[in-house]
């Protein structure tokens, strides 16, 4: 076997995450992006990206720049998505988030927690959150 491991950069990444993608078509259907930002002077200070697959969006990444936190950049980009999967016939929301990132936010939003792995890395627990549209 003359086959290496490699370390994988971004482009790598992205590859991998297209092939599988690839092949989950063969089982999900729908699949649809849903990847926004918001930019101040040119700067892209907050984004979401999300897919949906059938009747299901997953976030997968919400940041917000912390120089902006708390002047509802995340709460518009998650509102922005929410419309939209509910105009698309979405019936749910899928995300997970860690207890040094945003619980209570998505709590705030109507979000409700599925499960809890405490602790999951060190002393931090991780969140899986579903919405229903």
């Amino acid at each position: 076997m003359s086959e290496t491991i490699l370390s994988s950069g971004e482009q790598v990444n992205d590859l991998i995450h297209q092939k599988l993608r690839r092949y989950n078509r063969q089982f999900m259907r729908d699949f649809r992006d849903y990847n926004f930002h918001i930019e101040r002077d040119g700067e892209i200070i907050a984004g979401i990206v999300a897919a949906s697959t059938m009747d299901t969006l997953e976030v997968e990444f919400l940041f917000v720049d912390e120089r902006y936190r708390h002047e509802g950049f995340g709460s518009r980009l998650l509102g922005h998505v929410e419309t939209l999967a509910r105009k698309n016939g979405l019936r749910r929301i899928l995300l997970n988030t860690y207890s040094f990132q945003a619980p209570d936010f998505y709590l705030k939003h109507d979000y409700t927690i599925q499960t809890v792995i405490e602790p999951c890395f060190g002393e931090y627990n991780q969140y899986y959150f579903i919405k229903n549209l």
